[in-house]
Order: structure tokens, then C-alpha cells, then sequence
């Protein structure tokens, strides 16, 4: 394999704002981090709650192992340089026939960080197909800047707030990410996107990283927590996070939730509602 961007690719990623697909795990070793992830659900019977979809590194090693991967920093790396953060994961099961969806949106609306040197990297364990809900972009969006949206609280909606762009998006214009097993997109922090619900009848099993320079600062909230995954870190803006020993341990538990409480205060900055309590009360984390 080689993921580093060449510099026609990295020319397309600044223009477009994304990049796909790329791949940056063998399909064997996507099948086995699925295994261990659906390995785990059968164990304790049921889909992995929904706090535990956030900030999902600090409580699966194999989430922290995926997050420091080579393959994945190389590209990371072309385009952020070589300091980089983990600032959060996302673990993103659709269930088949789920209906819930993602509006169109920025990732930047409500992240609190006060710069766009931020990249997601989204990393298919299954295949991701537009019957099973794969995201779409709009090309060059993220030149536009953060642009408004609006909470609509849609409890069909992922999102933590339900958060959409108030504008009309040009969908004429989108392009879909359809992934294999081991392929990941990339793109960046302003570009426009959205993800429908699964009508399959299999299920879409996919993994989000938000890489971040150590330059950032969080503007919501006076403390913030990120994982050093390459190179330094020489500001000191977020409070180091600790790795997790075994999936679910309890030191990894009573860490995660302290550093819930804090996700809490920044996603949901504006509103009434708090904290990780806030959290648990969104559609996102049920």
C-alpha cells in the first residue's frame, strides 16, 4: 500500500475539500477490527451504546490502534504537517433499513476549534454504498468558509443537535463516497456533506478520526482533551488522554465520562442543555 498523497492528489484535496478513496488497511485487517467490534456487541448483546460512539479511542484499544495507524498519519500528514492530535472518534453503525440520516452540514459549525487545519478521515469496515447510506460532499464548498445553520433537535437526525445548513446546497453537485472495506475519505473540516439512511438490507459499519494540529485552541469551553498520534506537541492547549488498556475496563470507563462531560459543554455550547447529561439526551447518543 501507498497512502501518501502525490501531489496531483493533494492539489485535488485543497480544491475539492476531499479526497477518496484511499486505502489504508488491508481488507483482512478491516475484517478483523469489524470482528472485534461486532465480537464485543454479541458479548453484551446489542449495538455499542451510544455514548461510547463518541471519543470511542479511549475505551477500544482496537479504536486506538486504528487512530495511530501509519497508513492513515501519512496522509494525514501531507495535509496538516507533522504534528498531529486526535481530537475525537466517531463510531458510525447503520443498522439495515435505518431510516435516521445526516442533514447537511459542516463539522466546523459546532466543534468550538478556532482554526480549519482539521481533517476527518472516515474508514470503511464494510462496504459503504449509497443503499447503505455512505456520505455525499459537495466539491469545493469548504472554500466558503463556516457558513449558518440552524438546530432542528430532528430525532430522525445523528447529529448531536440536529444541525443543518441554512442555505439551499446544490446537490446536483455532490459527489458520493462509496467505499471498500479498508478504503477511507478524507476531507476537511468546512466541506459540506450529508449521509441518507441505510435502505439495505446490510449493515454500514464505518469509522470517524478528526485529526487536528496542536496549534488549535477550543473556544467553547476552557479545557479540552486530544491524543498526541505523531510528532509534538509544544502548546499544551488540550489535556493529554490516556489509552485504554482492555475494551471497556474501568479506568477507561470513569476517564471517558469525565471527558464526556466536557465533549457535552462544547457540542452543545448555546444551548440548554449540559454537559454529558445533554449529550445522552440527543438523538446522536441513544
Amino acid at each position: 500500500m501507498n497512502p501518501s498523497l502525490n501531489a496531483s492528489e493533494l492539489a485535488t484535496y485543497e480544491r475539492d475539500g476531499l479526497l477518496f478513496p484511499k486505502r489504508v488497511l488491508s481488507p483482512e485487517r478491516a475484517a478483523a477490527y469489524r470482528t472485534e467490534w461486532e465480537a464485543y456487541e454479541a458479548r453484551t448483546g446489542g449495538p455499542i451504546k451510544g455514548q461510547y460512539r463518541y471519543k470511542s479511542h479511549l475505551v477500544f484499544p482496537f479504536i486506538d490502534q486504528i487512530i495511530r495507524e501509519p497508513a492513515i498519519l501519512d496522509l494525514v500528514e501531507c495535509v496538516l504537517g507533522p504534528d498531529i492530535l486526535v481530537w475525537n472518534t466517531n463510531l458510525y453503525p447503520k443498522e439495515a433499513g435505518d431510516d435516521r440520516f445526516i442533514s447537511w452540514h459542516q463539522d466546523s459549525a459546532h466543534w468550538g476549534l478556532n482554526n480549519n487545519r482539521i481533517a476527518s478521515v472516515w474508514i470503511a469496515l464494510s462496504p459503504a454504498t449509497r443503499e447503505n447510506g455512505c456520505m455525499a460532499m459537495i466539491p469545493g464548498s469548504h472554500r466558503q468558509g463556516t457558513v449558518a445553520h440552524s438546530d432542528t433537535w430532528d430525532p430522525k437526525n445523528i447529529l448531536t443537535r440536529g444541525q443543518t445548513i441554512t442555505q439551499e446546497v446544490d446537490e446536483t453537485n455532490a459527489v458520493w463516497i462509496t467505499l471498500a472495506p479498508g478504503e477511507c475519505s478524507l476531507h476537511h473540516v468546512e466541506t459540506m456533506h450529508f449521509s441518507p439512511g441505510n435502505t439495505s438490507a446490510e449493515r454500514r459499519v464505518g469509522l470517524a478520526v478528526r485529526y487536528i494540529t496542536p496549534s488549535a485552541r477550543q473556544t467553547h469551553h476552557d479545557v479540552d482533551y486530544a491524543t498526541l498520534v505523531r510528532g509534538k506537541d509544544v502548546f499544551g492547549h488540550f489535556l493529554p488522554e490516556r489509552a485504554p488498556t482492555a475494551s471497556m475496563d474501568e479506568a477507561a470507563l470513569a476517564f471517558h465520562a469525565e471527558v464526556a462531560d466536557t465533549q457535552g459543554k462544547i457540542l452543545l455550547h448555546g444551548t440548554d442543555r449540559v454537559g454529558a447529561k445533554g449529550l445522552a439526551e440527543t438523538n446522536t447518543f441513544r
